[in-house]
């Protein structure tokens, strides 16, 4: 490898890296707007304006990198539902025997915008699944592998994905703890699976696991009584 060679090839991975800190950027400045701390706005509003800082310089637009569904196979779809599975477990057992207070996250989503209750539970597990990996094993994955190499990236964007949770469910040092382990799994199927597909698919189950026991536990209250009202349909018919 020639010197000119080596120069453009730090070039863009320098390039790569300002990917993430202009995401970081973005998402400060978002931040300081009360109005954009609430979900979904929270990382949309940040994400769509780093798409916009990604097409106007050219720098930015020729080292987006981090934009692949990744390879499918049988035994990767086998992990991924394996994976969807055990979250579900996990968080089913840790709300039967913990039993947190989840009366703040219905102020927080604000769910019932998007219509009846599975509209709303699709719209949460699909836009906030995809948003967050777009960002943790997107953009900044693909920023500190530009740097540091593969294990660091994975335990690296896990650490950010579990502070990034710590008012999620479960909340607190606990849920970042169980948001970190997520992201560790989760960044070693995108490791694996060289893209984005199926580490969505994962998040999404977790997700939607995660919106039924809000909705069940009645945090959501404008649909709790319609819920309520399902469930018992279903036992008187």
């Amino acid at each position: 490898m020639g010197p000119g060679t080596m120069t453009q090839a730090t070039s863009r991975s320098d390039w790569r890296l300002l990917h993430g800190v202009a995401f970081v950027l973005c998402m400060a400045c978002s931040l300081l707007v009360p109005a954009f701390r609430r979900w979904p706005w929270a990382w949309l509003v940040p994400f769509l304006v780093y798409l916009f800082l990604v097409a106007c310089l050219p720098g930015l637009r020729s080292t987006m990198c981090w934009f692949r569904l990744g390879r499918i196979s049988v035994a990767s779809v086998g992990a991924t539902v394996g994976l969807m599975a055990l979250t579900t477990l996990a968080l089913v057992i840790f709300q039967s025997t913990v039993r947190p207070d989840v009366r703040s996250y219905g102020a927080a989503l604000q769910l019932h915008a998007f219509g009846g209750v599975v509209t709303a539970g699709v719209v949460f597990a699909v836009v906030n699944a995809t948003l967050e990996e777009l960002v943790f094993r997107g953009v900044l994955f693909d920023a500190v592998q530009s740097q540091w190499g593969a294990s660091v990236t994975v335990v690296a964007t896990a650490l950010l994905f579990g502070v990034g949770h710590v008012r999620g469910y479960p909340s607190g040092a606990l849920g970042a703890f169980f948001a970190t382990l997520f992201g560790l799994v989760l960044g070693t199927l995108r490791l694996w699976t060289g893209g984005l597909a199926l580490p969505i698919v994962a998040h999404m189950g977790a997700d939607a696991t995660i919106y039924a026991i809000l909705v069940n536990s009645g945090a959501l209250r404008d649909f709790g009584s319609g819920l309520a009202e399902a469930n018992a349909l279903i036992r008187d018919g």
